[in-house]
């Protein structure tokens, strides 16, 4: 009925609607996704450049060890010339002793140092290819949000169609509806119209029987002429012809 193919109507466009919201909402959070990509691409760049600094940091260490390395030897030699000087190079001595100390400390502390880069360097390429995978997987979260956007994108333009489709139909059932009525109530008047033929066809067969011919007694009705009977299947005729047009 028009009744339920308005509510039909009324959930198809809340249908709709509710199509459209989770579409913006899915389009909104695309976006984010896309912005945190970016953000996480970032990220794995910046992990990158702190490797590479790493590294660099790693060589110089290098370097310094070699040189304590070098100081070291030095400072040893310097301290053997000094013993074959005798008393007069003892100076020269201590001064060659203190400075092979601080060449081994030096390269203690390069050793240390180094130690502490080369986790630091694990740690960060574990870091970056954490990082990595992060934004790969973001990557695929964004192309199934992308996909679940267009897919949803799609229900809610088939539902604004189903709803129009649905409003059309509802105009065209509303319009039959009321020419429906227009129908009875013609039919109803034409009833009407017929039954008061009905009484006027009784009214005028009681006329005609008062009729009488000359010679004929007053009683007996117009030769030729219709009686009650055959006026009465006259408007019977007529008034299923007004139906039967209705």
């Amino acid at each position: 009925s028009a009744a339920a193919l308005d509510q039909m109507l009324s959930m198809v466009k809340a249908a709709a609607q509710g199509a459209r919201e989770v579409d913006a909402s899915v389009q909104n959070t695309s976006q984010v996704a896309r912005q945190n990509g970016s953000v996480m691409q970032e990220a794995v760049s910046a992990m990158s450049e702190i490797e590479k600094s790493s590294e660099q940091i790693g060589e110089i260490i290098s370097v310094i060890d070699d040189i304590a390395f070098q100081t070291n030897l030095l400072a040893l030699n310097a301290g053997v010339e000094a013993a074959r000087a005798g008393a007069s190079g003892k100076g020269f001595a201590v001064v060659a002793t203190e400075v092979r100390a601080l060449a081994q400390r030096s390269s203690g502390a390069a050793q240390e140092i180094k130690t502490l880069i080369g986790n630091s360097t694990s740690q960060i390429k574990n870091g970056a290819h954490l990082v990595q995978r992060a934004g790969d997987a973001l990557a695929e979260v964004v192309t199934m949000v992308a996909d679940i956007s267009g897919h949803v994108s799609r229900i809610a333009e088939s539902a604004s169609e189903q709803a129009q489709g649905l409003n059309e139909i509802n105009v065209g059932v509303n319009n039959l509806d009321r020419v429906t009525q227009q129908n009875a109530a013609m039919v109803e008047e034409a009833t009407a119209a017929a039954q008061l033929l009905r009484t006027d066809s009784s009214a005028l067969s009681d006329l005609v029987k008062r009729f009488a011919i000359e010679g004929q007694s007053s009683h007996t009705s117009v030769s030729g002429s219709w009686d009650a009977f055959e006026v009465d299947e006259v408007f019977e005729a007529r008034d299923g012809d007004a139906q039967s047009a209705a």
